[in-house]
């Protein structure tokens, strides 16, 4: 019963998603069963599903949520750089917390240059998952390909 109720979360998040980036019923689409039904329109459900994991913590939740056998090489690619790019700026906001009585307010210039990075990683990934392009972010990506490959 509760997998259905975080089905039923994720496609109604999926549907918001995708109206503000495309509707995936104008291909004609099924979200749920694109790989046997479509396989043509199947790759473009698999770029924007690989853009929305680089938007939103919520996009990134509905491509890790996705059964296994439904995502492809090029979303599985995007979904491991984003989650190490997660716990990177985790880190950096963590880092910040502890430096914050230490370094006083100096230590937002440390944390701002780190989220800065961040957010140019983020874009670079964007513009890849819109390409269908499988390029490694920069410092960290193929590190997340050798750390995140069950994923």
């Amino acid at each position: 019963m509760g997998r259905l109720v975080a089905d039923d979360t994720l496609l109604r998040w999926s549907s918001r998603i995708s109206a503000w980036m495309g509707d995936f019923e104008q291909v004609d689409m099924n979200v749920r069963w694109s790989y046997d039904q479509r396989p043509a329109e199947a790759q473009q459900f698999d770029r924007k599903l690989a853009i929305m994991c680089y938007l939103s913590v919520f996009g990134w939740l509905l491509a890790y949520r996705m059964p296994k056998q439904h995502r492809s090489e090029l979303v599985n690619f995007h979904l491991r750089q984003m989650t190490l790019l997660h716990l990177v700026t985790l880190f950096c906001l963590g880092l910040q917390i502890v430096l914050l009585p230490v370094w006083g307010w100096s230590s937002l210039a440390v944390s701002g240059v780190g989220i800065g990075a961040i957010m140019l990683m983020r874009m670079l990934g964007v513009m890849s998952a819109m390409n269908s392009l499988q390029d490694p972010l920069p410092l960290i990506g193929r590190l997340a390909q050798r750390l995140l490959r069950n994923m």
